[in-house]
């Protein structure tokens, strides 16, 4: 099972129009400082809730998005509890999104919020993506052919999962993560399992 490092938490997430439930700690922690402060600004003056979204640049092999999802799904359901979800499409060949959370033991019913994955197959699907994350290809992600993305909005997201979804993209697909708010320093915060 996977846990989360204590000093590279990545749960942040707004409750309420200018709160975040774990501002203080992340403050204190440092993680996400410009994040928090972002999202509560924005939750501030929209009233919005903030969504969440964790990218993975990969190198995978894959040639279509449901068949990548597949794969990443069976890793998935072979390393840990349970999921429940809903296939999202259709779409074309090389898209595939799925809504996922973690199973309850004793229900049909999600522990958490459902969060959005989705994939994107190709090396020209994505290209677009790689060069405005790493226009000088710094982070040696020009040529991946797959990205990952994760979005998690509501009170209650589902860390878990999302740790388990970036343990398995690494080890599936060597993937590199990406956020808007820390960018590819995201990776120094790798859940460890």
């Amino acid at each position: 099972m996977l846990q989360d490092p204590s000093a590279a938490a990545l749960d942040w997430v707004i409750e309420t129009p200018g709160q975040s439930r774990y501002a203080d700690r992340d403050r204190r922690r440092g993680v996400h400082d410009g994040a928090v402060e972002t999202a509560s600004d924005q939750a501030r003056t929209t009233g919005e809730i903030v969504a969440y979204q964790l990218s993975f640049f990969c190198r995978s092999g894959e040639e279509r998005g449901d068949e990548a999802l597949d794969r990443l799904l069976d890793y998935l359901l072979e390393s840990g509890d349970p999921l429940v979800g809903e296939w999202l499409g259709p779409f074309e060949d090389s898209v595939a999104a799925f809504r996922l959370g973690t199973g309850s033991s004793d229900s049909d019913r999600p522990v958490a919020d459902l969060l959005t994955l989705e994939v994107h197959v190709g090396v020209a699907e994505i290209a677009e993506s790689v060069i405005a994350a790493s226009p000088n290809d710094e982070w040696s992600i020009w040529g991946c052919d797959l990205l990952a993305t994760v979005t998690l909005s509501g009170g209650n997201p589902d860390w878990a999962l999302v740790h388990r979804i970036w343990a398995a993209v690494v080890s599936l697909w060597r993937a590199v993560p990406w956020d808007e708010s820390s960018g590819f320093e995201i990776a120094a915060r790798a859940p460890q399992h």
